[in-house]
């Protein structure tokens, strides 16, 4: 009995420590406000304290109050006490929130089930197509996908960025792809992730290559220069919710590239629901090893399907230009009464 007390007095001291550091945040916002002329507070996801933080102190000096989320608020939290505190706070932002902002259709429907009265907009996570493509995005004609220099070269399929549990699983699958085809692909890892935690991913076998973080001008140059993009999210997560509605940034990247992409996340995310609806990828959103090497397969022996594949995938990455994200923003900011 007394160390069921015990550890209840240790979680009510938890949780009002976890209060207190909101408040602190609020104290923190309110004064740089405060220093500035600001007409509207916006509290972004990130951390558990931000938001509601963010949103005490806009009512504190009586301005309106809007969230941005780059992912879920809630669920980006693995079950613990930062979840509780943030499904806790949810409900006290969202009730002052003026505009909820989020990057996806499929995240605004989660937050509309928890949060119905919410006001929500979308603003895509934009990227510098004029980056990827200095003279003007469209003005550089895109080089068809061929297959590689010589028929005994593999196919290059490329991955750039971080690896983890979010995508550990859809890695897994694609190596087990890659040796059903014999050699025929081969995938290219640039991660700032070393060696051991790259293999700790499962990462590990003789059709891969690991190689270090190139900076971004870099990456973008080698996403154009590969066969084929992976893009993967994982069937097996300790925060399935996050990868339903998770907008990686390559996502822009990925479709501005030239390059065909094959997605493989699951089925709803709005990663797959995304490139299907576009047919700017070709989707494989089941956990099937055989349905993805067939998917290496279709790109690697159908040229039209890769031309129609890149046609429709750079049509898509417009609507993540850096203006056209400006444009949504100014216009939710707008919409604010």
């Amino acid at each position: 009995m007394r160390s069921f007390r015990n550890e209840h007095v240790q979680r009510i001291n938890s949780y009002a420590g976890l209060v207190r550091d909101v408040v602190a945040r609020a104290d923190e916002i309110a004064t740089a406000v405060k220093a500035h002329r600001v007409q509207v507070v916006v509290g972004c996801s990130g951390n558990p304290f931000d938001l509601p933080a963010a949103a005490i102190a806009a009512r504190r000096l009586k301005l309106p109050f809007v969230a941005y989320l780059f992912d879920d608020p809630v669920y980006q939290w693995e079950a613990g006490p930062y979840r509780r505190l943030a499904r806790f706070w949810e409900k006290r932002w969202a009730a002052r929130a003026a505009k909820v902002i989020v990057p996806n259709e499929v995240l605004a429907e989660d937050v509309r089930v928890r949060v119905p009265r919410a006001s929500l907009a979308i603003v895509r996570n934009p990227v510098d197509l004029g980056q990827i493509e200095p003279g003007g995005f469209g003005s550089v004609p895109v080089p068809q996908a061929g297959p590689p220099p010589t028929a005994q070269a593999p196919w290059t399929v490329l991955y750039t960025g971080s690896v983890y549990n979010a995508q550990a699983s859809a890695f897994r699958n694609l190596i087990a792809a890659m040796e059903r085809t014999g050699g025929r692909f081969q995938l290219h890892l640039h991660t700032a992730q070393g060696e051991a935690q790259v293999r700790d991913n499962g990462l590990v076998g003789p059709f891969v290559r690991r190689h270090d973080h190139l900076p971004q001008a870099q990456a973008l140059a080698r996403q154009r220069e590969a066969d084929i993009l992976f893009l993967p999210l994982a069937f097996e997560s300790p925060i399935p919710e996050v990868v339903r509605s998770s907008a990686p940034a390559k996502v822009a990247e990925y479709l501005a590239s030239g390059r065909p992409v094959v997605v493989h996340a699951p089925r709803g995310s709005f990663v797959s629901s995304y490139f299907a609806a576009r047919g700017a990828g070709l989707v494989v959103d089941q956990p099937d090893v055989e349905a993805l090497a067939q998917a290496l397969n279709r790109l690697s022996e159908d040229a039209a399907l890769r031309a129609n594949l890149i046609k429709n995938a750079r049509a898509a990455a417009q609507e993540f230009g850096v203006e056209q994200a400006r444009a949504a923003f100014s216009a939710a900011l707008g919409e604010i009464g």
